[in-house]
């Protein structure tokens, strides 16, 4: 079996596991730690009692994609501070504990790292976004909110090249986030299974019995299928309705990675033959919209990119970013790859796609374009703290050590089939996810898998080792462990 990491890769890792709590042995449990000396006893106690139980979990924490391997303790102190990035991150604002600022240079990070164009001079294809309030959900419901909002506002002052756009509809893949349907049903945009079974039943082109799928069908690694979506953007395209696609930078299951360029090479024609602007420059307001969902990928991928530009990794990733002109908006989770102690995000689209704000409310004196009212200003101060601690270069180095502790992962689960022979275990390319049979539950909860009927995967974040790796098989090698 090759070494997992490369040499070079080595001093670079050690130097970066040395700034994190968990490069500590795991059965050295610390107490919590409290400065309140008029803390009630039952109370430490209790403290006490759940941060030993959440830090002894942290190493077998295999089964979501939730980077434990994080120390934020140097910005402690603002947690007795309330700060509020309320309005518009790039508006002044009556509120002034805020971190704007840093929001502002978080998000000139990853519009660098995004190939996102720059807001110096602003243009219309300039970037512009926000640190959610939530996580990529947030993003996924204010991406269908702003594509709904365009449409609407392109009827209304006959900015379409066709006369007039039909409503729009959603497509998404059967590997999709069920965050996109919730999102829908809240903001009322029809999806294809819905519009087709409300008003073409028993039409469906991909479908022997014309039965409409719940989403896109996708392929064995989870990857949307490019012919079964042309197929169905095409079926919609010639009534009218103009597409509003979630491609997927890292699904939550399979770890799968949409291929964004071959989706546009596929669909492009199709809009353009039937009438619908595909033009992507400045001047133009085109009639779709293609939205990102990169909770994990969108941070991961980068990174690996660079890996292999260096030589530090032998894979890399597809292009999903601002590179391709057709897409929209783009999304990702903070808590996932950077880790973070509660739940944050960056939204990502253009100017030309900025809603307009609904109010200017004169209580916080900037114009309201985020979902959220009030905004947690320690999101922009933690994730600002991240990237300024943790350089591009070492960034590159975990994105290929993640990448090849995966394929060890999938290696050494081989091994499992010689005992069990009908055990499964599959990855998809350059996946940080591995999927097979799902084991009892005392395994199934000793290593905290997420599972999905008879399937389980494990998900190699940045805090899991070779070793956790090697005690999972351990245990999946036993006898009974799938009886």
């Amino acid at each position: 079996m090759e070494k997992i990491i490369d040499e070079k890769n080595e001093k670079v890792l050690t130097s970066i596991a040395k700034k994190f709590r968990n490069d500590i042995p795991q059965d050295d449990y610390r107490f919590f730690e409290t400065t309140d000396t008029n803390l009630p006893s039952t109370v430490e106690k209790r403290l006490q009692k759940i941060y030993k139980h959440a830090l002894s979990r942290q190493a077998f924490s295999l089964g979501y994609p939730v980077n434990q391997q994080l120390d934020y303790s140097a910005i402690a102190p603002f947690l007795n501070l309330h700060i509020n990035n309320a309005g518009d991150p790039y508006a002044a604002s009556s509120t002034l504990l805020h971190t704007r600022d840093l929001e502002q240079e978080v998000l000139d990070y990853f519009a660098k790292l995004w190939h996102a164009i720059d807001r110096n001079p602003i243009t219309l294809e300039s970037f512009w976004g926000y640190i959610l309030a939530m996580g990529s959900t947030e993003g996924n419901l204010y991406a269908l909110w702003s594509a709904r909002e365009y449409f609407r506002e392109k009827n209304a002052l006959g900015r379409s090249i066709n006369q007039r756009l039909r409503n729009p509809i959603l497509f998404f893949s059967h590997e999709s986030h069920y965050s996109l349907e919730k999102s829908a049903n809240i903001l009322g945009v029809d999806t294809f299974e819905h519009a087709g079974n409300t008003y073409f039943p028993g039409e469906c082109p991909i479908s022997e019995d014309g039965h409409w799928p719940h989403g896109v069908p996708v392929d064995q690694h989870g990857r949307v299928d490019p012919d079964r979506l042309e197929i169905l953007v095409d079926f919609f395209a010639s009534r009218g309705h103009p597409p509003i696609i979630v491609l997927n930078v890292g699904t939550t299951f399979q770890g799968a990675f949409d291929d964004v360029t071959v989706v546009w090479q596929r669909i492009a024609p199709i809009l353009k033959q039937k009438g619908f602007c595909t033009q992507t420059d400045s001047a133009s307001r085109p009639d779709f919209w293609i939205h990102i969902d990169g909770a994990l990928g969108a941070a991961y991928l980068p990174y690996l990119e660079m890996a292999y530009q260096k030589k530090m990794s032998k894979v890399k990733g597809e292009i999903f970013d601002f590179r391709l002109p057709c897409v929209s908006s783009i999304v990702m989770s903070t808590h996932k790859w950077f880790g973070a102690p509660f739940i944050s995000g960056i939204y990502m689209s253009k100017e030309k796609y900025r809603m307009n704000p609904a109010t200017l409310p004169e209580y916080i004196d900037s114009p309201d374009t985020t979902l959220c009212g009030s905004r947690n200003g320690l999101s922009a101060l933690l994730l600002w703290y991240a990237i300024s601690t943790i350089t591009k270069e070492e960034q590159a180095a975990i994105a290929a050590r993640c990448e090849q502790v995966a394929a060890y992962a999938h290696e050494r689960m081989q091994e499992v089939k010689l005992i069990h022979p009908d055990f499964y275990v599959t990855r998809g390319p350059q996946s940080l996810v591995v999927l097979f049979t799902r084991p009892n539950a005392e395994i199934f909860n000793k290593f905290q898998l997420s599972g999905r009927g008879r399937l389980a995967h494990v998900v190699v974040m940045p805090h899991v080792t070779t070793s956790a790796i090697d005690c999972l098989v351990d245990e999946l090698k036993s006898s009974s462990v799938f009886g």
